[in-house]
């Protein structure tokens, strides 16, 4: 990020950050979402570090965004909507001023959220111990563990991917069937916008246009990292790894 808003403020260029997956990591020292940049935006999504069902959030310190986005988020009305049913005066006047939409949260949402932050720092200090049992536990097979974050800088671990080195004696799709035997259950995260069928057929796309992700994604499998795994659940999904690779 330091880099990248480097070379945005010499060239005058906005940078809006997607933090969908970031919350809670570190970048030299400034938490997710107080960096640089115009705007910033998570996602609290079921699977995310911390969750409020559905929904997500956006930060920014600059005044005219954030009046923009509140307009946007609800219809394109020129002023808060629930103000009109709280006023102690009569405020029944409104515009719409844009063609927004409705994205505002959901009260029990906002709520829910309020008490996930609360935990975020326990959640983040069990994806750690996760992440680092992973990381021993694997070192030695064929595969690439998921980089670590730079020194001063720390990882949401919202994922654990892995990449299946091409010396393997299998590939990603039947690791992924066998691992599925074992009773574990693996995903892929993610497959290229250059495969989805709107972008492809709208665009052209072919797989020979982008061959370092398509090779990324033919090898990368996502492990189970989640709050509520036990260590138990994790020594089940490393042993399974350890027997297919054993075997293979």
């Amino acid at each position: 990020m330091t880099e990248i808003l480097r070379i945005a403020h010499y060239h005058g260029i906005k940078v809006v950050e997607d933090a969908a997956h970031a919350l809670p990591c570190t970048h030299r020292g400034e938490m997710v979402g107080t960096l640089e940049s115009d705007v910033t935006v998570f996602s609290f999504y079921a699977n995310k570090t911390m969750t409020t069902a559905e929904g997500g959030m956006l930060v920014t310190a600059d005044d005219a965004v954030a009046k923009r986005a509140k307009i946007m988020r609800l219809h394109g009305i020129s002023r808060d909507a629930f103000d009109r049913y709280t006023s102690n005066k009569p405020s029944w006047f409104y515009e719409i001023v844009a063609p927004g939409c409705k994205y505002n949260m959901p009260d029990i949402c906002a709520a829910i959220g309020i008490h996930q932050l609360k935990k975020l720092p326990s959640f983040l200090q069990k994806r750690e111990l996760l992440a680092e049992n992973y990381n021993k536990a694997l070192a030695e097979l064929p595969i690439i563990l998921p980089p670590m974050p730079d020194a001063g800088s720390s990882h949401s671990w919202h994922l654990y991917p892995i990449r299946l080195k091409e010396e393997c004696a299998i590939n990603r799709d039947k690791f992924i069937e066998m691992m599925a035997d074992l009773g574990v259950g693996c995903s892929v995260h993610f497959i290229p916008l250059h495969l989805q069928p709107y972008w492809r057929e709208t665009y052209n796309l072919e797989e020979r246009d982008f061959p370092v992700s398509q090779a990324l994604f033919e090898r990368e499998v996502s492990l189970p990292l989640y709050t509520k795994m036990t260590l138990q659940d994790q020594e089940k999904v490393i042993d399974a790894v350890k027997r297919i690779f054993s075997n293979a």
